[in-house]
């Protein structure tokens, strides 16, 4: 029995549970209907679960000491109400229509299936890793892919390297000494460090950073005062900073704790920084990314795997690429009428037809996966 006519012969039944996964959607922390349609869906396959982080689930196909994992994120969104506008019941269909096809196809590699809740909040991958997702049996390397709308439908796109961006955030806040606007030489103005802030950062970021080292910095809101007539006492500023290397991150990091204190004492001011770090840069190893291309180049022609340009959008699957090797890949799910719209908006829809490729690509890789298993 080959992949193709398996999937062909079970994808009905995996629409079908595609269905029933979009019809039940639930945002982060709150996936307890989907946690309970992914365990019974593997239990009628006779393939064991157990819940991780509350509303996670783990099932792993086969013994072993070590194995390749196969990740998915379960969480749906707040568009049109509650709905997978991001496509994740994609996901979570195609990861389950991997376990199904290995085993119809009986093999007799250990994989492990990792269905990871709150990708769209603070992050559910971290939790799970803490709580030793990776282990036991030890995952010793992982795959992760997210639809993709105007690719075409029986493409990909993948790269080596990084391809998804770090997100942090920054709340910085200056204090000074509020007055009458008529009176400004008895006040101290926090909105004057909070400018020289921004631009001193903005010029930091063009001088001091390799121009090949492509990142973000951007201010997003300046909350200061209300009232013509009225200097504030406080100047509030966010922003954001974005990069593809840790490096760079790190530098970001400390270039606004400095820069912010240096303006502040500037002008006589006082300023409290809270730096956040949240999903660090998505990182495809290099080894196993280049094994998976050779591999899917093979099964669906050159021309259909496309190299993927990077996007400072991004994801916690980032987590789980620290930790072991990793391939991230993008799925295509467009076609004539559908998968033409942008994730997360009111129209995103895809074609069905991406669940075959899904399982396609990824059961045909595990399956010839020699190097790590």
């Amino acid at each position: 029995m080959n992949i193709r006519k398996t999937i062909e012969e079970n994808i009905g039944v995996i629409k079908e549970l595609r269905n029933k996964l979009h019809l039940n959607p639930e945002l982060s922390y709150q996936e307890y209907k989907t946690q309970k349609i992914i365990c019974d869906f593997f239990k009628d396959l006779g393939i064991s679960t157990e819940s991780l982080f509350e509303t996670g689930v783990v099932a792993t196909l086969n013994d072993g000491d070590h194995c390749i994992a196969v990740r998915a994120d379960m969480d749906a969104i707040s568009v049109n109400g509650i709905s997978h506008a991001c496509g994740h019941d994609y996901h979570m269909a195609i990861a389950s229509g991997v376990a199904l096809v290995l085993k119809k196809l009986g093999i007799d590699k250990c994989v492990k299936f990792i269905f990871q809740p709150a990708e769209e909040a603070d992050g559910g991958a971290m939790p799970m890793i803490q709580r030793g997702v990776l282990e036991n049996p030890k995952v010793v390397g992982i795959i992760g892919f997210h639809v993709w709308p105007e690719v075409k439908v029986g493409s990909i796109e993948v790269s080596a390297g990084p391809s998804m961006a770090s997100t942090d955030d920054f709340r910085i806040i200056f204090k000074g000494k509020g007055g009458h606007a008529a009176m400004p030489h008895l006040c101290k103005n926090p909105l004057y460090p909070a400018m020289d802030f921004i631009q001193t950062m903005n010029i930091k970021a063009k001088i001091e950073s390799n121009p090949l080292d492509s990142h973000i910095i951007a201010f997003s809101s300046v909350q200061c005062g209300s009232a013509t007539n009225v200097i504030a006492d406080e100047c509030i500023l966010l922003g954001t900073a974005r990069t593809f290397n840790n490096s760079l991150r790190n530098k970001i990091h400390h270039d606004i704790l400095k820069t912010s204190d240096l303006c502040a004492e500037e002008y006589g001011c006082t300023v409290e920084t809270r730096y956040n770090f949240h999903y660090p840069p998505l990182v495809s190893d290099d080894v196993l990314t280049n094994h998976f291309i050779e591999q899917t180049k093979k099964l669906i022609g050159d021309h259909n795997v496309l190299h993927l340009e990077r996007t400072f959008a991004s994801e916690d699957f980032a987590f789980f690429a620290e930790e072991v090797p990793a391939v991230h890949f993008r799925l295509g799910i467009a076609d004539d009428d559908k998968g033409l719209h942008s994730l997360h908006s009111m129209d995103f829809d895809a074609s069905d037809e991406a669940i075959y490729y899904g399982i396609y690509i990824i059961t045909n890789f595990i399956k010839n996966q020699i190097g790590i298993m």
